[in-house]
């Protein structure tokens, strides 16, 4: 066996009424609560999961709701500014991926200097650990509580990456699947789709581990189970526990064995057309899978497997093809407005992140991703 590294030192809580043990979890870790900023979105403030956190809060606390789907540079930053004022010793976020990416970069550029585009897609760019962090999502999908990444959009430089760094994790995750109640169907396919990629993409991952490998294949599992449950039943809250797990599973997967191609090119996806996510990375899964091929059979078939869809190759695919359909996945990119002239733009901003495809089971050239996406045009 070759050498394992496991790192995840952020500290749990995962179950129903969690969110209502964040006082004692905070006293037990000796945070500091002089003053506490909230990051969030809107719909935290709406869905009353902001006043149930500040009911269990001492000291100051000021809440920051500006928070924008897939948020730009520019937005974090502003955010920045506003919290810098209140010089926070704690940071809560709460949300999905987005308040939690942004509220991940708030806690590092609070303590270290440079300029916040600098940092995108620098691995372990900063010097300091960040303002404390604790991170409760309300969506099942990004496991941000639990990696090391931050993803930003920079649209000055038409690009979507990470800020990857130890110090981005957060010091404490409360994983309440009661949160994730009030997500509509649509956002439940396309969090629950981004955590069914994580589980993928590491799967087949080279820097895939015994122990990343066991995260994967589980919440691949429980997501074909439990999914379709939750998007179907909102109010399920069964699988709306199991989806909860799977995507901290799925979190704990990327932050060992990183993602792939799916996502590099659902990030280009998103910076040129606002797709959200997980439906950007939905419309790559099977094309990319398609890509691997006979390089990454043995793990496409253990997917398979995991997800009760047996067979070959082609035949494992057109099942998961038809399971992301289910869920309201475009097939075609012209469904989203992508023409042919758009190809070349695309291929170059795919091909400007090579430094991420070293560890894909098959790496591409620009023939390969032009070739992806005529045939998925």
């Amino acid at each position: 066996m070759k050498i394992v590294r496991h790192y995840m030192p952020t500290k749990v809580v995962f179950g129903r009424k969690t969110v209502h043990r964040l006082k004692d979890e905070v006293e037990q870790l000796s945070l500091n609560q002089e003053r506490t900023a909230i990051i969030c979105g809107k719909s935290a403030v709406s869905n009353g999961y902001v006043e149930i956190v500040k009911k269990q809060l001492s000291g100051r606390v000021k809440v920051f709701d500006s928070v924008e789907p897939d948020p730009t540079v520019e937005n974090a930053l502003k955010i920045l500014e506003d919290v810098k004022e209140f010089s926070p010793t704690l940071i809560v976020a709460i949300g999905g991926g987005s308040p939690l990416d942004v509220a991940k970069v708030v806690s590092v550029m609070l303590t270290n200097e440079g300029e916040l585009a600098e940092f995108i897609g620098v691995p372990e760019a900063f010097k300091r650990c960040g303002i404390p962090l604790v991170a409760i999502p309300t969506t099942s999908g990004s496991g941000s509580e639990v990696t090391p990444y931050a993803v930003l959009t920079d649209k000055k430089r038409f690009r979507k990456a990470p800020l990857i760094s130890r110090y981005l994790f957060p010091v404490l995750a409360i994983d309440d699947p009661e949160l994730t109640i009030t997500m509509s169907p649509i956002v439940t396919a396309n969090t629950g789709v981004d955590a069914l990629t994580h589980a993928i993409e590491s799967f087949v991952s080279k820097r895939a581990t015994e122990i990343s490998r066991l995260y994967s294949l589980k919440a691949i599992e429980l997501i074909a189970e439990y999914l379709p449950r939750a998007y179907g039943n909102p109010k399920d809250i069964e699988a709306r526990e199991q989806m909860m797990l799977a995507s901290l599973l799925g979190g704990m997967a990327i932050t060992d064995a990183g993602a792939g191609l799916v996502h590099t090119m659902a990030h280009v996806l998103g910076v040129l057309y606002r797709i959200p996510h997980g439906l950007a990375n939905g419309m790559f899964l099977v094309p990319v899978l398609e890509f691997y091929g006979l390089s990454a059979e043995r793990e496409i078939k253990e997917i398979g497997k995991a997800m009760n869809f047996e067979g070959e190759i082609d035949e494992i695919l057109e099942k998961l093809r038809s399971f992301l359909s289910f869920l309201g996945i475009p097939e075609f990119l012209r469904e989203v407005g992508i023409v042919e002239s758009d190809i070349p733009n695309f291929v170059n901003l795919v091909m400007e992140k090579r430094f991420l495809m070293g560890n894909l089971p098959r790496i591409p050239s620009e023939r390969d991703i032009r070739e992806i996406l005529r045939k998925n045009l």
